[in-house]
């Protein structure tokens, strides 16, 4: 696909597409651009600049080269009522389309399937058939399915195999948080996975600005009102990933198990001694018997474990990737030893034989 044609085919997808994302989906900066400047002049996408939030839009033109070359992907998304079709102009409205757009881009660069040419149909998937490798589905893909689930906060949900994980973006700042909500997307999601035969439970998998924002998550005690985000008992498992290249690799680590065991395995080798109880928050001891813990997914309800017992044995070892470091040192102190994979030779690692 030209990249002209990818980059009007996600816009259709996202509604309007923000405009810090241009230079991913066509993978230059520069050239996107051009590529910009072109397709406005041309008609096929217009500029929308209001209240500090910018992105791009299609027009009628737009539209109709779109379904010309990809009605199979493009038109669920640009037929009847679909919100991504009437795009609106309130600010709030906006932000949840950029929200979401963050989303669709971040996985689809991380490798998961996004396109509907790429998924199963989101209906088979609702009447019990599961899925092999990891399909993402936007809200707008099955919200319509259940009232139950119009008020939740999620993008979407991610699906690999017998694992699923409700999609939130937090982007920079704590994200509304409803319980009552969520709780219902929760139990709709698990409903979804016994459907197909599985007793998986549903995990959330919250996006972010950066890693230093994970710091705030850990924190927060719900703001005043109680109705912003906190570390709850909804999900079992809440994974932090922030919006960065090099952060693919932990949804790569989610969605496929064998790799997940494999980097297990490899941190493993680093261990004087494995841990004596199944269920002990440290993953083993060093040489000198120092407690050694494995911090690279960025589980919110793992790592506020880990702090509270550092906080007891004043002594510990925490395992991360290179670009968490800071984030982690910021959380849990500038006393702490920490050790960094380079996410680098990590990638070659688990990509070894594939």
């Amino acid at each position: 696909m030209k990249k002209q044609d990818r980059l009007l085919l996600m816009i259709a997808i996202c509604g309007e597409l923000p405009a810090n994302l241009t230079g991913q989906v066509v993978g230059s900066d520069s050239y996107a651009a051009a590529l910009i400047t072109r397709l406005k002049r041309e008609g096929y996408i217009s500029a929308r600049s209001k209240d500090g939030c910018r992105g791009y839009v299609l027009r009628a033109k737009g539209r109709r080269h779109v379904l010309t070359i990809c009605e199979d992907d493009a038109g669920f998304f640009l037929h009847g009522a679909i919100q991504t079709s009437h795009v609106k102009s309130e600010v709030n409205k906006r932000i949840r389309l950029h929200r979401m757009s963050e989303v669709w881009v971040f996985l689809w660069k991380a490798g998961v399937c996004i396109f509907q040419s790429q998924k199963p149909a989101w209906k088979t998937v609702s009447e019990g058939n599961g899925v092999e490798t990891a399909v993402y589905y936007g809200s707008l893909e099955f919200k319509g399915d259940s009232d139950a689930i119009k008020g939740s906060r999620a993008c979407g949900v991610l699906l690999s195999g017998n694992a699923a994980y409700v999609v939130y973006n937090t982007m920079g700042q704590r994200m509304k948080w409803a319980k009552k909500m969520e709780r219902s997307m929760r139990v709709w999601t698990e409903r979804l996975l016994l459907k197909g035969g599985s007793s998986h439970m549903a995990d959330a998998l919250i996006l972010g600005e950066n890693p230093v924002f994970l710091r705030e998550l850990l924190e927060s005690d719900g703001g005043i009102r109680k109705n912003l985000f906190q570390v709850d008992d909804i999900y079992e498992h809440y994974y932090y990933v922030p919006v960065c290249g090099s952060a693919a690799v932990q949804i790569w680590l989610l969605v496929d198990g064998e790799k997940r065991t494999r980097l297990y395995q490899f941190l493993s080798g680093a261990l004087s001694k494995k841990r004596e109880k199944e269920y002990a928050i440290c993953d083993g001891y060093d040489a000198y018997g120092n407690p050694v813990y494995f911090c690279h997914e960025l589980e919110l309800r793992h790592l506020l474990r880990v702090k509270q017992e550092i906080a007891w044995n004043q002594a510990g070892c925490v395992l991360c990737l290179d670009y968490q470091e800071a984030a982690l040192r910021m959380y849990f102190g500038e006393k702490m030893k920490i050790q960094a994979v380079i996410t680098e030779r990590l990638t070659e690692y688990l990509q070894q034989g594939v």
